[in-house]
């Protein structure tokens, strides 16, 4: 039997927001205007979430292949409102002017008390021509009234304050092979990414627990997810986190058609201006040429300049005095951005040095940072010491070791080759700590967790009983697997009697259910 197709009525126009995290005096809200096809005009509004941008019940249908046709909306013109958790109005922006893809970014200039708060996105025009024909001609076409015209609230977004003396921690972890089993190593298990749903993406066993037992254990930490997947992940990847029932700050994603589209504009910035690009000689404009086509092919999928670019924007907003936990994984880079991470914020380069450095960089046999990408990473580097001073925040930097990736030792020696010197200068820098911890799933980073004070002992015990029955590469996850893997882990901060008194106790409460 053929498969029924979906008649599209009408469009909706939304506001799908990340969520923000800030500080008293520093603070901003973001998202991405788009238009969405509904098939069902009786839709109300009271069941449409504008904190997912999802009608109710479509969290089971949702997938990144379907939102990668949302149509961004050209230069919407946009007022932000911010509500306090008694949906009192806090604050009310001027125009704020979205870019051609919809996308917007607005700086709060109102101090704001710490605390959580909701921000509110209204329509209140267009500042393109294009997009107001495209309206129009929808309009004439439906037989009422376009759900794109008759309400000006657009969706709304998470925003948290922090108090400028805040001196907790923030949680940043990644997303695919360090909190969900997305098969990251095969092309066909990309491809599958695409047509998941919220209800077909499996979590790593263990992680949802992990982190909501890690923000109880730390007082209500904020949790901030960055992951190199598409913006067109972000639905889908609100409904999974729902599902899990995980609270969070902020989700950040790569805007991959803006990756795209900026190499195409430098190409035909140069094929229009080519004396810029001839001026140190021919030769040179060849190596120049080919270092930029690499670095920006690679850019499409590497996670190097996007990732690191992230953390040290995220972290001009933070407290200076914040401390922070970076979770990852072995199958890219997570390793050596951690690294470089630190390392920047301790102001191992200055800003020439840096650039330079970042812009020749070969790492796993590739270049994946353009000079224009170098040159953005240098102007925040720059920000974050003329607003915290040299100062490393992060506490615990842990990778989880998958299969697909290398072992603690390698990942460590690959750091140390690709930065300067092997690496001298920087265990100088770091003091002589360790720049990030490796072990294995939400067992072993929940033991690593809790040895370096960060979550109970209790916290572990859930955490591995939320993994049992679960499965793992193909395994089912049982006492046995349990007990195999706690004899291995090797984490050098986790001594031989902590790992006996953890097996010995987790063991014996599940002989008791």
């Amino acid at each position: 039997m053929a498969e029924k197709k979906t008649k599209i009525v009408d469009k909706k126009r939304i506001a799908v927001c990340g969520g923000t995290l800030g500080r008293e005096d520093k603070s901003y809200v973001r998202g991405q205007v788009v238009d969405v096809g509904i098939d069902d005009i009786t839709k109300a509004e009271e069941i449409w979430d504008l904190l997912t941008g999802l009608f109710k019940g479509e969290e089971e249908e949702v997938t990144p292949f379907l939102d990668f046709s949302l149509a961004p909306v050209r230069k919407p013109l946009l007022r932000i409102e911010v509500y306090d958790d008694s949906e009192k109005l806090m604050y009310t922006s001027e125009t704020v002017v979205a870019d051609e893809d919809g996308f917007f970014s607005h700086e709060i200039s109102k101090t704001l008390a710490p605390g959580k708060y909701i921000f509110e996105v209204n329509l209140e025009g267009l500042d393109s021509y294009r997009q107001f024909s495209k309206d129009l001609a929808n309009n004439r076409s439906s037989k009422k009234d376009s759900e794109i015209k008759k309400n000006p609230v657009l969706g709304r977004g998470r925003l948290r304050i922090l108090p400028n003396d805040y001196s907790n921690y923030v949680v940043t972890s990644d997303i695919d092979q360090t909190y969900l089993a997305t098969d990251i190593a095969s092309k066909a298990g990309k491809l599958s990414a695409l047509f998941e749903s919220a209800a077909q993406k499996r979590a790593l066993p263990g992680m949802p627990e992990l982190y909501r037992r890690l923000r109880k254990d730390l007082k209500d930490a904020p949790l901030i997810f960055i992951s190199a997947s598409p913006h067109f992940f972000r639905r889908t990847l609100f409904a999974t986190i729902k599902k899990h029932n995980i609270e969070f700050e902020s989700i950040h994603l790569k805007y991959l058609e803006g990756t795209i589209k900026g190499v195409l504009d430098k190409i035909i910035g140069t094929t229009v201006n080519p004396i810029n690009l001839l001026s140190g000689g021919f030769r040179s404009a060849l190596m120049r040429t080919s270092k930029f086509l690499g670095a920006s092919y690679q850019s499409l999928f590497d996670q190097m300049a996007y990732k690191l670019s992230i953390l040290l924007q995220a972290r001009t907003y933070m407290p200076t005095h914040t401390k922070e936990i970076l979770l990852g994984d072995n199958t890219e880079s997570d390793f050596m951005i951690f690294t470089l991470y630190q390392l920047i914020l301790l102001q191992d380069w200055d800003g020439d040095e840096l650039e330079e450095y970042l812009y020749k960089l070969n790492f796993l046999g590739r270049d994946a940072i353009t000079r224009d990408n170098a040159k953005s990473i240098r102007k925040i580097a720059e920000m974050n010491w003329k607003i915290h001073g040299k100062i490393n925040p992060v506490q615990i930097a842990i990778i989880n070791k998958t299969d697909h990736g290398p072992d603690e030792k390698e990942m460590l020696t690959k750091v140390m080759l690709a930065l300067p010197g092997g690496g001298k200068r920087a265990e100088q820098t770091l003091g002589g700590k360790v720049p990030f911890q490796a072990s294995e799933g939400a067992l072993g980073l929940s033991v690593l967790l809790h040895a370096a004070g960060f979550m109970e002992f209790e916290s572990i015990f859930q955490v591995t009983l939320t993994m049992v029955g679960e499965w793992l590469e193909g395994k089912v996850i049982d006492d046995k697997y349990l007990y195999e893997l706690s004899k291995r882990l090797t984490a050098t901060q986790v001594s031989a009697s902590e790992k006996r008194k953890f097996v010995e106790e987790v063991f014996e409460r599940m002989m008791k259910l």
